[in-house]
């Protein structure tokens, strides 16, 4: 059967817990705890390796807090403590963690806030948190935004890893499901993983220890064999406690579910399933081909997009993961760009932007669009192909601001490149502007006041346009 079950067998006993033993080296604490939790909750790190009064390896206190509301806003927590002195320990978007921040012991008002489209800080949750000696505390924000709940894994930090790190499995699925981890050695398929914990919804394990090394991970339903995510390998590589927090994904690929690997860092790395699919989308600049016809992969059979129009951006295709060619054909196969590279991972999502370079070539280039729920923020790709300029510059200017005023803008973007940029929910108008050496500015286009729509990825494209008085011109879609 694939994903063996621990045998009993091999059981024995340490100060610091169950240990089970295995003819290869990966050495487990079996000590398995699901515990449902409905508002603040603290799991303890059991073990008498690691005595309350802490240890001289980890004298203070150490906080950390991952967004795990998947329609949120870039949060910050502010901590206030006995002495009513605030202190910010920092900001994480949905899927990220602020780092670990080491705090004095003792117990801090917590408020969780975000800065809305008027420039004011909202609080969207208040609680408390009180510190121990060497113990590590994870606050993690889940479920709706709209009024998100605090959950806290504490845990005292074990000074006595020896070559081996410990994980903590934490289920943050929006879905009330229970979840089944498994894990291999990276050279393992599920037949030979072994079952490490079971765990309900917003719910925690009890610390597993493992040998330093590189391991597949596992996810199915709860007494499942059948997979539903398998990571690609990953390097445990510190003498450290890893949590992996099961969630819900957001963005324009609507995949079922991740798995975060949360260490002592603002660095989350986001395990996709190895097995799942990709997407891309094509906005067609060329007013000359249209409509187009996109090929990934042989020009023989059916195009993945059929007769775009110029100054269009179709809808996704989801398409399994690879390299492809890419062709675009017009004027009854008598024109085309072939040869084009679309490598798409997975869980990835891609932009095609079809233009003309400084050459007058028709060409293409590639973006990756956000994962991110674009709900409070939106985060979105900036491409220019205007060969024209070395470079342009772009301004979102919210109501009741000016070009000068606006916090939003990206200085400066050369030809055939993008840039990210990030604004908070509210309307725009979209500035196209040159500057020349002495700063001064031309206005080469300007979109009307644009509302923002949530759930949408946009994408902007500052192009040649030859019909616009200025001869050029700003597409924003989604």
């Amino acid at each position: 059967m694939p994903g063996k079950e621990l045998n009993p067998a091999y059981f024995f006993c340490s100060d610091d817990g169950i240990y089970f033993s295995q003819d290869k080296k990966t050495t487990m604490l079996l000590r398995q705890l699901i515990i449902p939790i409905t508002s603040l909750f603290v799991l303890s790190a059991c073990g008498g390796g690691s005595s309350s009064e802490g240890n001289d390896t980890y004298p203070s206190s150490y906080l950390q807090f991952y967004n795990g509301s998947s329609n949120s806003a870039t949060t910050t927590l502010t901590l206030t403590d006995s002495d009513e002195v605030e202190s910010t320990l920092g900001s994480a978007a949905f899927g990220d963690a602020t780092a670990l921040t080491t705090v004095d012991t003792e117990t801090y008002d917590l408020a969780f806030t975000y800065t809305d489209k008027s420039g004011d800080v909202q609080t969207v949750l208040e609680d408390q948190v009180s510190m121990k000696t060497s113990q590590k505390t994870v606050l993690f924000m889940v479920d709706n935004y709209e009024a998100p709940k605090l959950l806290n894994l504490s845990f005292l930090r074990d000074d006595g890893l020896d070559d081996q790190f410990k994980v903590y499995f934490a289920n943050l699925l929006a879905e009330n499901k229970t979840m089944d981890l498994y894990i291999s050695s990276s050279t393992e398929d599920f037949d030979d993983a072994d079952f490490v914990a079971t765990v309900g919804q917003n719910a925690f394990s009890e610390a597993v220890t493992f040998d330093i090394g590189s391991y597949i991970l596992y996810l199915t339903d709860s007494g499942s064999k059948e997979v539903v995510l398998q990571s690609p390998v990953y390097s445990f590589s510190y003498e450290t406690e890893y949590i992996l927090a099961l969630r819900d994904n957001a963005g324009p690929l609507k995949r079922k579910i991740a798995l975060d690997v949360i260490g002592n860092t603002t660095t989350v790395y986001p395990l996709e399933d190895v097995n799942s699919n990709a997407q891309f989308r094509v906005y067609n600049s060329l007013n000359d081909l249209d409509p187009a016809q996109i090929y990934a992969g042989s020009t023989n059979g059916t195009p993945v997009f059929a007769d775009v129009a110029a100054d269009t951006l179709t809808s996704y295709v989801e398409i399994p993961h690879g390299d492809y060619r890419v062709t675009l054909t017009a004027n009854e196969g008598s024109s085309q760009i072939p040869n084009g590279l679309l490598t798409l991972n997975q869980g990835q999502s891609k932009s095609l932007i079809f233009y003309r370079d400084e050459n007058d070539q028709p060409t293409v280039m590639s973006v990756t669009d956000s994962a991110t729920p674009q709900v409070y923020d939106f985060v979105f790709n900036v491409v220019n192909v205007i060969p024209d300029f070395e470079n342009v510059s772009i301004y979102f200017v919210p109501p009741g601001k000016t070009m000068e005023t606006t916090l939003y803008y990206i200085s400066s973007i050369n030809d055939a490149t993008s840039a990210s940029i990030t604004l908070p929910l509210d309307s725009y108008r979209v500035l196209l502007v040159r500057k020349d050496l002495n700063n001064n500015k031309t206005l080469l286009a300007q979109t009307d006041e644009i509302e923002f729509i949530q759930g949408s990825s946009y994408l902007l494209v500052a192009e040649k346009d030859p019909d616009t008085e200025t001869g050029y011109k700003i597409s924003l879609q989604y």
